[in-house]
């Protein structure tokens, strides 16, 4: 009896918590019904639906092998919805805005859409001075007379039918981002979509989508940066789809509070020549899970994915990440890295898949891991699979610890211990921050990343 008592706690646990959010996953969907289009309103109802036959996945579930979502689970009860959560900006929230530091969100220097606890928050964003055809807008303000072309990408990649999370953000849709930018067009200066999740005043829970598309031969910079205070849990949505030709640099940075649970779903859609280049950084949260699909469906589209991420403590990062080559003489890289310290757990599941009609495909995927500490651990899963002979195709996976002899060199011209460890460490994260082609946000990634080296060294003595 003992044996099973674990077994049932969690499964009691995950059903409790898939219960509570569909029962308010209704209500808010028929609470929000008079104020929405229909296509809303179909994408709510399909998106509980689905959740309740997916439920909350299962760590027997292979892609869920390496993270539990049991302590979600718990919490979700208490947790009060996108519907129910205090609005507006608090002190806590600007605190939380503040510490992007030279991304400039307070300065209205960028164009930016800032949302808190789910909602748009209309005095710090800027709308104005893009150029004509580009719609980059609040999906809350566009619903009263919604743009075709919105009306064809929200859920256009049907996530909310397979993903139970991503079924959990459709039922709950309240607010998010929409970025359209037409053929021809080039965007100087990078687009800013930010979420602050605002837990000062008790558990909030927000689910915000952001819909990008760009048209033939468009090119754009965005930029998604979530951040908070207090204990929420976060699930957003991002659905990209670039035309022929597009060009699209896409950044995500997490970097919320040590209490937040972040479950963010990523898939894009790449036409013929479409090019995405993806940076997904995490510095922050409880319990963290990003997963990127990138579908490469027209010939020679191409896709070069970047990820960092830094846990200490008893946080738990998750990054998986699947490229899909379904067309001849498409390419991609992979390059993710992790930084482990205290008693933290990460885990790299990537996998890349060469249909049948992939010939002439170049897959490469490459994991390298760093331990801190002795009770740090991380699990990689790197993985091909390869329906066609004539392809170049690698993957590798390497995890250790900062190299003795480079300790000793720094040493030996008069560091610290602590400094020598910091200046490898610095090092061994800035091959992928340096690749972040926004100067404000490298500049803000490396001060993170210091900081973040400097708490470690407080905590170690």
């Amino acid at each position: 009896m003992s044996a099973s008592a674990p077994a049932t706690t969690l499964a009691s646990a995950l059903s409790e918590g898939t219960v509570s959010a569909l029962e308010r996953a209704r209500a808010f969907g028929a609470r929000e019904a008079a104020t929405s289009p229909l296509f809303v309103q179909n994408l709510r109802r399909a998106g509980a639906e689905a959740f309740a036959k997916l439920g909350l996945p299962r760590p027997s579930d292979e892609e869920w092998r390496y993270t539990s979502v049991a302590a979600l689970s718990r919490q979700l009860p208490a947790m009060a919805d996108a519907g129910g959560a205090p609005a507006g900006r608090t002190a806590s929230a600007r605190s939380a805005l503040a510490s992007l530091g030279p991304i400039g969100v307070a300065g209205r220097s960028h164009h930016q859409l800032v949302f808190v606890n789910g909602r748009l928050d209309t005095e710090l964003s800027r709308f104005d001075g893009l150029p004509a055809g580009v719609r980059f807008d609040a999906l809350s303000r566009l619903f009263a007379a919604p743009p075709d072309l919105l009306e064809r990408r929200l859920g256009l990649l049907r996530g909310h039918l397979t993903h139970p999370f991503v079924a959990m953000n459709a039922a709950f849709l309240l607010d998010g981002a929409f970025v359209h930018v037409p053929d021809g067009v080039v965007l100087a200066e990078p687009l800013l979509v930010v979420h602050v999740a605002d837990g000062s005043a008790g558990p909030v829970a927000s689910h915000p989508r952001v819909v990008l598309s760009l048209g033939e031969n468009a090119q754009a910079t965005v930029v998604e940066a979530y951040c908070g205070t207090g204990e929420a849990f976060v699930n957003p949505v991002t659905e990209i789809v670039l035309g022929a030709h597009a060009h699209l640099d896409h950044t995500t940075l997490q970097e919320e509070s040590v209490e937040a649970y972040h479950v963010g779903t990523t898939e894009a859609h790449l036409g013929p020549g479409a090019q995405l280049f993806s940076h997904v950084l995490s510095v922050g949260g409880r319990l963290v899970r990003n997963e990127l699909t990138v579908r490469l469906h027209g010939d020679g589209a191409g896709a070069t994915l970047d990820g960092l991420f830094l846990a200490r403590g008893e946080q738990h990062v998750d990054n998986h990440t699947l490229v899909d080559h379904a067309r001849p003489h498409c390419g991609s890289q992979q390059y993710y890295k992790g930084i482990l310290d205290g008693s933290a757990r990460g885990a790299f599941d990537g996998k890349v898949i060469v249909r049948p009609a992939g010939a002439f495909t170049d897959a490469h995927q490459k994991n390298r891991n760093l331990l801190l500490s002795d009770t740090a651990r991380i699990d990689a899963k790197p993985q091909l699979e390869i329906y066609n002979n004539d392809v170049k195709c690698t993957h590798g996976s390497a995890t250790g610890r900062l190299d003795a002899d480079a300790l000793f060199y720094l040493r030996s011209r008069a560091l610290s211990e602590s400094q020598a460890r910091s200046v490898l460490t610095l090092a061994f994260a800035s091959e992928i921050v340096d690749r972040v082609p926004v100067a404000p946000l490298k500049a803000h990634l490396t001060d993170r990343v210091l900081g973040w080296l400097a708490g470690n060294a407080s905590e170690a003595r």
